[in-house]
């Protein structure tokens, strides 16, 4: 029951994609699972603000016990997002292929 009102009280101040991935580290959480092995990369691609919200939900969760990640790093600009990276890639390849 704790952990629903957390995420509730989350995910009312999350972005539409930082409350995708604190529903997916939820819902690996319950199924036992371990984060993605992408979330470094996916945490990245989220502005600051959002960024420590996954964090902190992530910490609560019991995810990152043992991790330490840089200040720096957290309140770093967001990278590219890893979804919409590849679709550029693919069109810039496909802007090639028709020159």
């Amino acid at each position: 029951m704790m952990l629903q009102a957390l995420v509730l009280a989350v995910a009312q101040a999350l972005s539409p994609a930082a409350t995708a991935f604190v529903e997916d580290a939820t819902a690996r959480l319950i199924a036992g699972e371990e984060l993605s092995p992408d979330f470094p990369v996916r945490l990245q691609a989220l502005p600051p603000d959002q960024r420590l919200l996954a964090i902190v939900h992530l910490r609560r969760a019991g995810y990152l016990a043992d991790v330490v990640m840089p200040l720096d790093w957290i309140l770093s600009p967001a990278g590219p997002d890893p979804a919409t990276d590849s679709d550029a890639a693919l069109g810039s390849d496909n802007a090639k292929a028709h020159e």
